[in-house]
């Protein structure tokens, strides 16, 4: 797998709303190698991108992803919240996300809800995209399953903080990639993960001094709302 530097987080969700295309649209615009999504699966068993369990917060409509039917959830408004200009757009299917995006950015997968994980996983097989995919969760046991479904996919472990006694179960259960809280990291954790061999990718970047931050500690591959800056501060750094 290429090395991966700039993943647009939800999309450009600084400049559009979240899991929306035209937030996944203006990130390839902008430059981003990658784009990171949120999974959850609707009542009728689809998955569909959105980030929160409910609706509530992203669209004009209230109640769980998991009660909703997609014919429910593609009536909704999940533009409007963000800004007028984005009036009408629709939640997006997972499907639809990766005929439309698929080949042209890495696609960082996050199963929110480990009820979509076989299906996400066979959606990404299906359409010959397992080698362009990295599938994430805070969830080991989701990461296990992708595993058990395809030993050489691209997963990675989503994690508020680090210590040894992860990175040791990380290794023992074969998952390469650590993503950590960018804050939480220091050069000591930094230096032991590598020691490790393992990947580091972080989340969290929110602020432009914490891109410095993590320049500093030789961390590149981050997941970002502002994938312009990113892109800015690695040009910045000669990294790209």
């Amino acid at each position: 797998m290429k090395k991966i530097f700039v993943i647009a987080h939800r999309g450009a969700s600084a400049y559009a709303p979240e899991n929306t295309f035209p937030a996944f649209e203006l990130a390839l615009k902008m430059g981003s190698c990658g784009i990171e999504t949120d999974i959850h699966i609707t009542k009728d068993d689809i998955p569909v991108l959105i980030h929160d369990a409910t609706v509530d917060r992203t669209t004009n409509g209230a109640g769980r992803v998991n009660d909703l039917t997609l014919e429910e959830l593609k009536r909704l408004d999940a533009g409007s919240w963000f800004s007028p200009e984005f009036a009408g757009t629709q939640i997006p299917t997972l499907e639809e996300f990766l005929k439309a995006f698929g080949h042209k950015a890495h696609l960082v997968l996050e199963i929110k809800d480990g009820k979509s994980t076989e299906k996400t996983f066979t959606l990404v097989r299906d359409l010959g995209l397992l080698n362009e995919s990295t599938f994430i969760s805070f969830n080991m046991e989701v990461l296990k399953e992708i595993m058990r479904l395809e030993p050489n996919a691209n997963v990675g472990f989503l994690t508020n903080y680090v210590d040894e006694k992860l990175i040791r179960t990380m290794k023992d259960n074969n998952i390469k990639q650590v993503c950590p809280y960018a804050p939480s990291l220091t050069e000591p954790i930094v230096e032991m993960i590598r020691n490790y061999g393992l990947d580091i990718r972080v989340w969290g970047v929110d602020k432009e001094d914490v891109i410095e931050k993590m320049i500093s500690l030789g961390i590149y591959t981050m997941t970002v709302n502002f994938p312009d800056k990113l892109i800015e501060a690695l040009k910045r750094h000669n990294i790209v």
